[in-house]
């Protein structure tokens, strides 16, 4: 049996603050989607094998899977500006981050499954148990049924009437000799 390759993800001493790396998120486990941006503050104190769980500067929290490469939009307003006014380059990466698009989301990701219907227990006034228990049972009004279908007489003797799967019945009768 060859040997297990196991996905090498970035270590401690890579992902610093400030880095732009590639995260997933905690319900896009399942699925492997990554997004993307700069990191705020590391929560892993060491490495991990799932990757290091970090904040995003967003908010976002999520474990590193790799390194987001260096010509990114955002790192190069940063990096190109940093010297000059560290905080108006911060303010123009984050705007020219903001107009852009972060991550490219699939219609997979606003499905959602409907929950399961649960059986329910106890009392319930429709039913017997529950109008026993103390509820009084509301009378129901029950109308006496009209005869929807009309009667029919057999086409071949004329006296035999009924409704129509009757008559059909007596005529089969005729013929069954």
């Amino acid at each position: 049996m060859p040997p297990r390759v196991l996905s090498k993800v970035p270590t401690i001493s890579q992902v610093v603050p400030g880095a732009y790396v590639n995260i997933v998120l905690k319900q896009d486990q399942p699925t492997g989607r990554t997004v993307h941006g700069i990191v705020q503050n590391v929560l892993t104190r060491g490495n991990h094998p799932r990757g290091i769980k970090v904040r995003l500067n967003d908010g976002r929290v999520g474990r590193v899977q790799t390194m987001a490469s260096a010509d990114a939009p955002a790192v190069a307003a940063l990096s190109s500006s940093t010297i000059a006014a560290p905080a108006t380059a911060f303010a123009r990466a984050t705007s020219d981050a903001a107009d852009a698009p972060r991550e490219q989301i699939g219609l997979d990701a606003y499905i959602r499954t409907a929950p399961k219907q649960r059986k329910r227990r106890g009392n319930h006034a429709s039913s017997p148990v529950g109008a026993a228990a103390g509820t009084a049972a509301t009378p129901v009004a029950t109308a006496t049924p009209t005869p929807v279908s009309a009667t029919t007489t057999c086409p071949v003797c004329g006296d035999f009437e009924g409704d129509e799967a009757a008559v059909s019945h007596h005529v089969a009768t005729h013929f069954d000799g």
